[in-house]
């Protein structure tokens, strides 16, 4: 292993076995803290304000800097969540989601107990939303990123198993996801960041974002339900936001609507809480062809 992958495990590991043992209301005010240390050392805060500023044009600069001083807050009480939950597993997940069982009976009522295609972004806690559905007893697998530090990815993959979740790799996804569909299980897919050339374009806050094909395509080739997912803080818990997405008429322009469909809901959740959103990543990259026009990239 090399000296930077092990350092970053064992500082990973140590954060991990701190926050783990801490009560919640410690655990998130010391994630406050590290948030804000992030947010006063500009941990790409240029980055965050330039996009929040484009998609909320009719905010002045005092909210643009409040909202981005309040996502840097809202991502170190999460990642200390994370880190949690690889001490104590998804079961300690279920007193914080009050409404949680009712998403749970609307997944099983329109699936009929069969498997589906949960899509959703970054926004409030991703890998809080699957440990939490498979506690509560739904079949989970996600699609995940191979990390590149091995030790640490490792730790990631081990977590994921230990909150209930099958763990598919990207590379994978292909094969894997239509294997786990067919035994039941639902797969959790975030997928909200630029997909380049190899996306769709829809709307997404007032501009065109190149947005990945999958969820959508899935959905209809598998034939399963596809549902708009999320976990989003409320206090000291979450709220549940799970709703299903109504499939389009077949034809052509089916899988262009059907992601046009979903991003529509993810940006509902982004103006209702846009602290809660990850400005970290550029999401309009890439832009349409044609357009080589100004502004954030």
């Amino acid at each position: 292993m090399k000296l930077r992958d092990l350092l970053e495990y064992v500082a990973a590991r140590a954060a991990e076995a701190a926050l783990g043992s801490l009560p919640l209301g410690p655990a998130d005010r010391f994630g406050l803290i590290a948030g804000s240390g992030a947010w006063r050392l500009g941990t790409r805060r240029d980055v965050v304000e330039e996009q929040i500023a484009v998609a909320f044009p009719d905010r002045d600069a005092a909210w643009v800097a409040e909202t981005t001083r309040a996502c840097y807050r809202h991502f170190g009480k999460e990642i200390a969540a994370i880190a949690r939950l690889g001490r104590s597993g998804g079961a300690s997940l279920l007193p914080r989601f009050p409404s949680g069982s009712e998403a749970v009976e609307l997944h099983r009522e329109v699936t009929g107990g069969g498997g589906a295609i949960i899509v959703t972004g970054h926004i409030g806690n991703w890998e809080v939303a699957g440990a939490y559905l498979a506690a509560a007893g739904l079949p989970m697998a996600a699609v995940v990123k191979r990390q590149r530090n091995p030790a640490f990815n490792e730790r990631m993959l081990e977590t994921r198993r230990r909150a209930g979740l099958e763990p598919i790799y990207m590379q994978d996804a292909r094969t894997r996801i239509p294997e786990a569909l067919r035994e039941g299980k639902t797969v959790a897919l975030v997928a909200d960041q630029d997909a380049g050339d190899r996306g769709v374009f829809v709307p997404f806050l007032g501009r065109e974002a190149s947005t990945f094909r999958g969820p959508a395509r899935l959905a209809l080739s598998q034939d399963v339900p596809l549902f708009f997912g999320a976990a989003v803080r409320d206090g000291a818990g979450y709220g549940w936001v799970l709703e299903p997405i109504e499939r389009p008429p077949p034809g052509k322009g089916a899988e262009l609507e059907y992601t046009r469909r979903w991003v529509s809901r993810l940006e509902g959740q982004v103006r209702l809480r846009p602290e809660q959103y990850f400005w970290f990543h550029r999401r309009w990259k890439t832009r349409p062809p044609g357009n080589d026009g100004g502004g954030v990239t």
